[in-house]
């Protein structure tokens, strides 16, 4: 458009100012959403793991389906060291 003389060079920077604005803007946006879908998640997840847990809570016997349903695998190496993979996040890790 300023190359055809269609719009003035003063106009032309205005509207860049504007365009360069906007942008950061959205990505101002766009980072502040990631974070609040990201908290979700994480809210999500955790509420799910709580559920879980009330209910494994309230058993009185570890039953093999309890131990599949937590575990999802238990190796051991030549040294002898055990190491447990569970079908959660473990924070103790």
């Amino acid at each position: 458009m300023f190359s055809d003389n269609l719009i003035s060079k003063e106009d032309l920077i205005e509207y860049k100012e504007l365009t360069d604005q906007n942008l950061k803007e959205l990505d101002l946006a766009k980072t502040q959403l990631i974070k609040k879908l990201e908290e979700c998640t994480n809210e999500n997840y955790t509420l799910e793991m709580g559920n879980k847990l009330k209910d494994f809570l309230s058993l009185k016997d570890l039953t093999s389906q309890v131990l599949h349903s937590l575990v999802e695998k238990i190796t051991c190496n030549s040294q002898g060291d055990i190491r447990i993979h569970y079908n959660f996040v473990n924070s103790f890790q």
